[in-house]
């Protein structure tokens, strides 16, 4: 048995989130008009492939040409609303909100062979510094911190854009004691992780932006996930700007460790995965665990092999590797890895005191049993072990 679990505890005790969302968009629109109206359906679509692909370039791609020529075959519903905050009479107050249809947007991308990041994501906890003109220096804060709406508000919507969960500190006393600006800016990470600890993110990031030479801005970057601190940089012609393409950096690192390869087929059933269970005491939870089994990117197909107890076992069919299912299911809040039991050795039947063993040399040896091959072995299933916990 081979357990895939050991490598992958995330480096904070904590859980993703399930993102809604996913398939939906809504996009300025100029008017009614038919051709207004189709313009904000392909805006529409080519957002929804981004947050479903974690590739912000995705509608660039020439397989997926014909789809963003002709959206409407890919939507389920659409509706016009007013932009909250403008009145009505504004000329850029109407928007368009397209819902697609998930399972025509999932087989689209396969389609094309693109990547498909599913519904359970990394919760990112984000410390980001703005050291802006006339010493106008501080930390982006939570829903709280009223001072500074503006950078907080770039973040969100980008991380919004891109499907990606993410908060922001408190920046109450505790925060102030364990994280100063110049960690931020040093990108200390050991300390910002340890401080981090009390938000239960599955991942963390820290950023600072400043002005740089010929009015533009740049931003440093670092990314704690699983044991792992990336750093990038960005430039822009604004604040905003540089805030944005951090987020993106950030989503486009962890899509790319999560997200399933578009090349990626269903392996085949002597290379499945068995994702053993306890805890399963009720119909309901069997439910939900079916359910998040028949939908996780990662797997192609989920069925019932074995129940004793409440140990429910599945017969995983993955659509790429292994890995991919064992990293999104550590991803789910409700389902806790567990160590996979030791194996009991085969037990040997004891000789009787008085039994002598005959001398070296003495027994006949089949020369056709002597020089016979090995008989292989089957190699049996991967295993994933889990525990249901509500």
């Amino acid at each position: 048995m081979v357990c895939l679990l050991s490598a992958l505890a995330p480096v904070l005790p904590a859980w993703a989130l399930q993102v809604g969302g996913l398939y939906q968009a809504t996009v300025p629109v100029a008017d009614r008009s038919e051709g207004a109206r189709l313009a904000a359906f392909q805006q529409a679509l080519a957002q929804v492939l981004v947050k479903m692909t974690g590739n912000a370039a995705v509608a660039a791609s020439p397989s997926l040409a014909p789809a963003l020529q002709q959206p409407a075959q890919y939507i389920q519903q659409y509706a016009y609303q007013q932009q909250p905050g403008t009145p009505a009479s504004a000329a850029t107050s109407l928007q368009l909100r397209v819902d697609f249809d998930p399972p025509a947007i999932d087989s689209l991308l396969r389609a094309a062979q693109l990547p498909l990041w599913g519904r359970e994501r990394p919760l990112v906890v984000m410390w980001v510094g703005v050291d802006g003109d006339r010493n106008d220096r501080f930390i982006v804060g939570s829903d709280g911190d009223q001072p500074h709406p503006g950078a907080r508000g770039a973040l969100q919507q980008a991380a919004d854009t891109r499907g990606l969960p993410v908060l922001f500190p408190l920046l109450d006393l505790q925060d102030q004691a364990a994280v100063h600006f110049s960690d931020l800016d040093g990108g200390f990470m050991d300390s910002i992780v340890t401080a981090s600890a009390r938000y239960e993110a599955n991942a963390v990031v820290a950023g600072v932006v400043r002005p740089s030479a010929g009015s533009q801005w740049r931003g440093q970057w670092w990314l704690a996930f699983r044991g792992r601190t990336d750093h990038w940089s960005t430039q822009g012609a604004s604040r905003d700007t540089v805030l944005a393409a951090g987020v993106d950096g950030v989503a486009d690192r962890l899509a790319a460790s999560l997200a399933v390869s578009g090349t990626a087929q269903p392996n085949q059933a002597g290379d499945r995965v068995d994702v053993e269970i306890s805890g399963v005491g009720q119909v309901a939870v069997y439910a939900r665990i079916e359910h998040l089994l028949g939908h996780l990117a990662p797997i192609a197909s989920a069925r019932v092999v074995a129940v004793a107890g409440d140990t429910v076992t599945f017969s995983v069919v993955p659509r790429g590797s292994a890995s991919d299912v064992a990293r999104n299911l550590a991803l789910v809040g409700w389902l806790a890895p567990e160590t996979p039991p030791v194996p009991t050795p085969p037990s040997t039947a004891s000789l009787p005191a008085s039994t002598t063993l005959p001398a070296s040399g003495s027994l006949p040896v089949s020369t056709s049993l002597a020089t016979a091959p090995p008989v292989p072995i089957p190699v049996p299933a991967q295993i994933l072990y889990f525990r249901y916990q509500p």
